[in-house]
């Protein structure tokens, strides 16, 4: 049983392999797009200062009555 698995899987990847094989290689359609350092915007995230305490975690909810 183990025999008939190993051999199926084997075929499996070596048609696959084959196939990957013949495709034909995708043209290039355009020029890929580069933006430039300029036009580039870095992302920044804003985080607290470790001395800084969070707001909302720490304090107890008021209840309005």
């Amino acid at each position: 049983m183990l025999d008939v698995r190993l051999v199926t899987t084997s075929l499996a990847m070596l048609v696959a392999l084959m196939a990957a094989a013949a495709a034909e290689p995708v043209k290039d359609q355009a020029a890929p797009v580069v933006q430039s350092s300029a036009e580039a915007r870095p992302i920044r995230v804003i985080l607290p200062a470790p001395w800084e305490t969070t707001k909302g975690q720490g304090e107890p909810v008021k209840s309005s009555k």
